[in-house]
């Protein structure tokens, strides 16, 4: 016998075990009782092993047919499910993403809906995750990062470069303790996000403020939450421009230096994937959807 049995042997037998019947088996592989049993007699000849005992119109799993069951039934169930996957999915491409939460809820979703009309035919799935992903073992296609653009072995389109500017309410700069000078910020509340490369601290010196300390701070994860907060009138939120354009149009966020330069460390939004994915067709079109948006959005 070959390394595998015949797939219709195989079938006749999972069959018959899972329904404990041969005449079942046959209504669900839509052949004759007579043909199921004829290919179980001939798996067992091959494997050279009693799959069943056979009691009075019966069908007993032997011990090694419980055996060889508990393998093969994981790979028809796998089977069963991917045939199902496919049929749903019908024609369409699957494009497989992962997107830092923030830059998902705030950038990524607002123009997903262009995306969607432009590519009627691929079916996406985002995940809101910054974390490092392994093309070669995950079945995700290509990962929004951000960061400086290192990593070695991928390919990296850079898409938003950042532009770090301290925003707040429109009613903390008419507020009894106002904000004419980053000097003022040592009475205001720093609202800080950790994902961000660039701190408070790092803004301030290059604007001459070395010793300058804040009232207190306030820390987020995320840079949704960090503007959320600086639009609640909680404090001063160093964020990127790109991030807090909603905020800026809609007035809910000013710039209290506007004056001032941003800070630009090199940090960016990168499309990220590996060289084999960058020349997927599904992978093309993301890519040049996200390079054209980001061009459009450039503040």
């Amino acid at each position: 016998m070959s390394d595998l049995p015949p797939l219709q042997a195989l079938r006749a037998f999972e069959a018959t075990a899972r329904r404990a019947s041969v005449r079942d088996a046959a209504e669900e592989l839509r052949i004759t009782p007579s043909a199921v049993s004829h290919r179980l007699r001939a798996l067992e000849a091959g494997l050279g092993v009693k799959l069943f005992h056979r009691l009075n119109r019966r069908l007993v799993l032997t011990d090694a047919g419980t055996v060889y069951l508990s393998r093969i039934a994981p790979a028809f169930d796998a089977l069963r499910a991917a045939t199902a996957e496919i049929a749903v999915r019908g024609n369409a491409d699957s494009l497989a993403i992962t997107a830092p939460p923030s830059f998902a809820e705030i950038w990524l979703l607002p123009r997903l809906g262009r995306f969607l009309a432009a590519h009627p035919d691929i079916d996406l799935r985002i995940e809101a995750s910054s974390r490092p992903v392994d093309f070669a073992r995950e079945p995700v296609d290509a990962s929004i990062r951000y960061g400086r653009g290192d990593w070695p072995g991928l390919v990296a389109r850079r898409l938003i470069q950042e532009r770090l500017v301290p925003v707040c309410a429109p009613a903390l700069l008419s507020g009894a303790v106002g904000l004419a000078t980053p000097a003022d910020l040592e009475r205001h509340t720093l609202i800080h996000s950790d994902q961000r490369l660039t701190s408070w601290t790092a803004w301030l010196r290059s604007h001459g403020y070395n010793d300058a300390r804040a009232a207190r701070s306030l820390r987020f994860s995320q840079s949704a939450h960090s503007l959320r907060a600086a639009a609640d009138g909680l404090g001063v939120a160093l964020e990127s421009r790109a991030m807090a354009a909603a905020h800026l149009e809609a007035g809910t966020l000013v710039e209290p230096f506007s004056g001032l330069a941003p800070a630009d460390d090199g940090s960016a939004y990168h499309l990220v994937t590996s060289p084999d994915r960058a020349l997927l067709p599904t992978v093309r079109a993301l890519d040049a959807w996200l390079t054209a948006e980001a061009a459009a959005s450039a503040i």
